[in-house]
């Protein structure tokens, strides 16, 4: 019988992060610095606005985009912060950074793009810009302090760039 995975899924390996973490995960008196984890619990006015939430059965799906007042919400934090001028028709509220980053990549990426990765970067990129058909370029930042530079960048361009993911504050290994 045939599989009904894609071979695309196929081919996507555990990172080795991952992969670590699994290894040591049943080792007892270790502390894990691995999948950038909170080291602390959720703070207690978080808990109590889902406790809330729940008890005022707020818990029905909200609009795609996300509720009117988060989104709106979010559109004014980034425009009052970063000078940006966006409206609350541009704004969709997604549960992670990684969700953000597949939708935006879904929606531009044809087979064959190229995107543009500092490395090291998050292990989930690469394997949501193979799903996409897309090629990833990645560019070593380990000589530069970690930071992308202008040079690197320009010498990683090409006529089939369609992205480049810029993650903030770069990732700077130990």
């Amino acid at each position: 019988m045939r599989k009904p995975i894609r071979p695309e899924l196929s081919a996507i390996k555990i990172s080795g992060i991952r992969r670590f973490n699994s290894e040591i995960s049943d080792i007892d008196g270790i502390l894990k610095l691995t999948l950038g984890e909170p080291d602390f619990d959720t703070p207690e006015h978080v808990k109590q606005a889902a406790i809330n939430a729940i008890n005022d059965n707020f818990t029905n799906y909200t609009n795609n985009a996300g509720t009117p007042e988060l989104v709106s919400a979010a559109a004014n934090y980034f425009n009052e912060k970063y000078q940006l001028g966006f409206t609350s028709e541009e704004v969709i509220v997604t549960i992670g950074a990684t969700e953000a980053i597949a939708i935006a990549l879904e929606t531009i990426l044809n087979p064959g793009d190229e995107v543009i990765l500092p490395d090291p970067i998050y292990p989930g990129y690469e394997p949501l810009i193979h799903l996409m058909g897309a090629i990833p370029v990645k560019v070593d930042t380990t000589e530069s302090a970690f930071k992308l530079t202008p040079a690197q960048l320009k010498s990683a361009l090409s006529k089939k760039t369609k992205a480049l993911i810029l993650p903030y504050p770069p990732i700077r290994p130990a």
